[in-house]
């Protein structure tokens, strides 16, 4: 009897530290699972709740500078376009009205760039070439025949618009492997409706107006494939991926700055038959409209002239042989 406890102790025992083994053995495992799903993960890509993999791009440096020089392509391809908003207007002063007007009129040929970089999805109504909004409009749908694209029918409604990066901007390329461009754009904008004259010269009175730009690019296979837009956007400085309308064009460019231009001869806006959709620049009726925000520097000179003019038929200088005969004939 004595030897059988004794068995069954030893059985017992046995079963025991089996039991610890196994036990010791499921938790090593365990924890070696946990380490493992945890050098897994900072090792492999995430997923994302698609299911796709997130991949961490790892660029050399030269594919770094290939990206960069895509993007910045791309950005000018986007926002240089129409009037060159950089060219100086002191270059027009007292020239001839047509020639100047000319030089501020837009394109009638305005077309995205063939060699834009880009292979992300755009949008039919986007560009130069879109239907124009009369024909998205119903109320204004009889116009649609004369104004199709967008750029027939915006350049019935303003006489000049387009933008210019003011320099080349910064371009960074990110730690996720995407490129951000940051810089600023200035547009132009010209409408008719400038009556304001003096000596012979009309004022034309355009607006310019400074856009900070910062945009996040994502480049595949050396093409942008997304834009994300981290500033204010408006279409008349990113024409090709936005859809043009009347939208407070006016509005926001009129917050910019104004110079006046003396021109030589009346402003003739041939070609133009506005249909009062569109808002336009509020014109000055003189000097000392509009609370000083239009700049009239250029014509100082003119002002000086005609002070001098006024001043010489208001007070005639003597002439010495009539004044001696006027005295004689006194005497």
């Amino acid at each position: 009897m004595s030897h059988d406890k004794k068995t069954i102790t030893i059985i017992i025992s046995a079963v025991l530290v089996l039991a610890l083994v196994i036990g010791w053995c499921s938790w090593r495992k365990h924890v070696t699972s946990v380490k493992e799903a945890q050098t897994s993960a900072s090792v492999h890509p995430r997923k994302s709740k698609s299911g796709k993999e997130v991949q961490k791009p790892v660029l050399t440096d030269g594919q770094k500078e290939q990206n960069k020089a895509i993007a910045l392509q791309m950005e000018k391809d986007m926002r240089n376009w129409g009037v060159d908003s950089l060219a100086d207007p002191h270059q027009w002063a007292k020239q001839p009205a047509d020639q100047v007007l000319s030089a501020l009129r837009t394109p009638d040929n305005i077309e995205t760039p063939s060699d834009m970089p880009v292979s992300m999805k755009t949008n039919q109504a986007w560009g130069s070439d879109a239907p124009s909004y009369v024909c998205n409009t119903s109320d204004y749908q009889s116009l649609c025949d004369t104004m199709p694209t967008a750029q027939a029918w915006w350049r019935n409604e303003v006489w000049g618009t387009g933008s210019r990066w003011v320099k080349d901007p910064t371009v960074t390329v990110l730690d996720n492997g995407k490129v951000r461009v940051k810089g600023t754009v200035r547009s132009i904008l010209v409408t008719s409706g400038d009556s304001y004259s003096m000596g012979g010269y009309n004022a034309l009175t355009p607006a310019w107006r400074d856009y900070r730009i910062d945009d996040v690019l994502t480049i595949d296979n050396g093409k942008v494939s997304d834009i994300e837009y981290r500033s204010n956007q408006y279409w008349w400085i990113n024409p090709f991926l936005s859809q043009w309308t009347p939208d407070n064009v006016a509005d926001n460019l009129g917050y910019g700055s104004r110079v006046a231009i003396p021109v030589s001869g009346g402003l003739n806006w041939n070609g133009m038959n506005p249909t009062g959709i569109t808002r336009v620049l509020n014109s000055p009726t003189s000097m000392g409209d509009m609370d000083g925000k239009v700049d009239w520097s250029m014509w100082d000179d003119l002002i000086q002239a005609g002070n001098t003019t006024e001043s010489q038929q208001q007070a005639p200088g003597l002439d010495p042989e009539k004044d001696a005969a006027t005295i004689h004939e006194r005497e």
